[in-house]
């Protein structure tokens, strides 16, 4: 009886799942349609009303009418188009002073100028949004050269940046609730004129609340320039950005930063929501492949009995270089969702480094190895490869590291030197792959890669190519990201220029002796 393996259960189950997320996802964001009158709720703007758009600012959440200022007003809103206007906003002491900032943004159908008659009028309805945020300034960073005091970065505590740009939207489309199935994401901001009608639905856009869009404050800031953006949207996208900012939270307690779901939003904002659900689908095969590359990787190195043709300093390279990140992770105080799968990785390349270098553990010393013909050529044309890299590579590190030295701003000489190593390994760490290119070419051989784990981890790089156009990044990064692919290239053109015998066993499952082909190319 055929019994399925356990990359195949895996993947199904991954497809399986994949598929109940699209379509949760489609039961959310359709409408929902009353057919029974008596329980149905309809929408104030059939009525086709007119609006007065009101925003105050004040240094509490629930203010007196003495403590809040005027800060813009629309007596004829036109709640149907989108808006974006520039202001100028008046800095409060409080708020100078590592204070608070919140806006008050009130649409009446009615004329009002005062306070208490726009919170006391029924028709009215009312948002608060906080206009500041406690973050971290960037300012903690100093020159390293002539400073002799550095920042602990334990005893920084945030300070108060306004928000560039004050985003709030409206859900424009006339949709017919059922009363006793109301969605309970758009409910809390739902205000009922009566039994059988609501009023408009205001909400605040928190896609726009991105780290870019933050000014750090000072005790000299009497003003700021904010943008008011307003957007009308339907029914599917206020869902999806209610249930976006719900998932936010969840990922916030669950230790995910700051940065990274900026990283989020930026993709959910300007990505095209079909190119948002191809990437949402992508992001499961590179998973997929992940695994299966890790699955395929610790497989090959646990049967591997040799190190004909592969290169050992690419794999001690490979464990000093996760190592490194590892470390820039920790400085960078990166999520513990982050921090535990780099430092799996790092543990799976010290093991395979143990399994290249023999160690007597009782002795503490190595093992002596007697090595066969092709394993001394492979060491030899390792050792010459890296001998030419070497004129290109430690010069180019040593230039970066004095460059940032010097112009730079770092938190002390550990993050300097942590971030200059980490520069070199994201910047030069494929020139570490020419080795095993250079290895191929002596021996006339692919034969003896893993050829399994080096087809997924491939796919892999081109996925990522995907996510260099879509995903914001720096445009050093950016390029970074087609580094690989230029290498597999090269990999494959050897592959096709060095066919493999197929009278041997794959190498992906067990290790053979010298095949004829390859005794041949000596």
């Amino acid at each position: 009886m055929y019994f399925p393996s356990f990359s195949v259960i895996s993947t199904c189950s991954v497809i399986v799942y994949l598929s109940y997320v699209f379509y949760s996802f489609w039961t959310l964001i359709q409408p929902p349609e009353c057919r029974e009158e008596k329980l149905c709720i309809y929408s104030y703007l059939n009525r086709n009303p007119k609006f007065q758009l009101s925003i105050f600012t004040s240094t509490a959440w629930n203010p007196r009418g003495n403590e809040v200022s005027l800060l813009y007003r629309n007596p004829n809103f036109d709640y149907i188009n989108p808006l974006e206007k520039d202001l100028n906003l008046d800095l409060p002491y409080r708020t100078r002073k590592n204070g608070t900032l919140y806006a008050h943004v009130f649409v009446s159908p009615r004329p009002k100028t005062e306070w208490h008659q726009l919170l006391e009028d029924s028709e009215t309805v009312h948002l608060t949004i906080s206009l500041t945020k406690y973050y971290i300034p960037d300012s903690v960073k100093v020159k390293l050269l002539g400073n002799s005091s550095f920042v602990d970065m334990s005893t920084v505590k945030p300070v108060t940046h306004v928000k560039k740009i004050l985003p709030f939207l409206m859900l424009t489309d006339p949709v017919t609730f059922i009363r006793t199935e109301l969605p309970g994401d758009i409910y809390k901001y739902m205000k009922l004129k009566n039994a059988k009608e609501y009023l408009p639905v205001l909400g605040e856009n928190s896609m726009l609340d991105r780290i870019e869009n933050l000014k750090e404050l000072n005790s000299s800031s009497t003003s700021a320039a904010i943008t008011l953006k307003y957007d009308p949207i339907g029914y599917s996208k206020l869902r999806f950005i209610l249930h976006m900012d719900l998932a936010f939270q969840s990922m916030l307690n669950l230790g995910f930063k700051e940065k990274e779901l900026d990283d989020i939003k930026s993709l959910a904002l300007d990505t095209n929501f079909y190119l948002l659900m191809i990437t949402v689908t992508v992001c499961f095969v590179h998973l997929i492949f992940d695994f299966l590359a890790f699955k395929n990787d610790i497989h090959f190195w646990k049967t591997r009995k040799n190190m004909e043709g592969l290169s050992a300093r690419t794999i001690m390279w490979r464990a000093f270089s996760q190592a490194i990140i590892f470390l820039f992770l920790m400085e960078e105080n990166a999520s513990l969702l982050v921090l535990v799968p780099a430092f799996i990785g790092v543990l799976i390349e010290v093991w395979k480094v143990h399994k290249i270098i023999p160690v007597d553990w009782r002795r503490l010393k190595l093992k002596p190895v007697s090595l066969t013909k092709i394993e001394q050529e492979t060491k030899k044309f390792d050792a010459l490869s890296m001998k030419y890299l070497s004129y290109i590579l430690y010069p180019l590190c040593i230039i970066g590291a004095v460059y940032s030295l010097l112009y730079d701003s770092h938190r002390s000489w550990y993050s300097w030197l942590i971030r200059n190593m980490v520069n070199g390994v994201y910047a030069f760490g494929f020139l570490f792959m020419l080795p095993q290119l250079f290895i191929n070419y002596k021996l006339k051989s692919v034969a003896h890669l893993p050829w399994r784990t080096f087809m997924y981890k491939a796919f892999n790089t081109f996925i990522d190519d995907l996510f260099a156009f879509i995903i914001t990044m720096p445009t050093a990064h950016r390029l970074a990201c087609f580094r690989d692919d230029i290498v597999f290239l090269i990999y494959m053109y050897q592959r096709w220029l060095y066919p493999v015998d197929k009278s041997r066993v794959d190498s992906d499952t067990s290790v053979t002796e010298e095949t004829d082909a390859v005794k041949k190319t000596q």
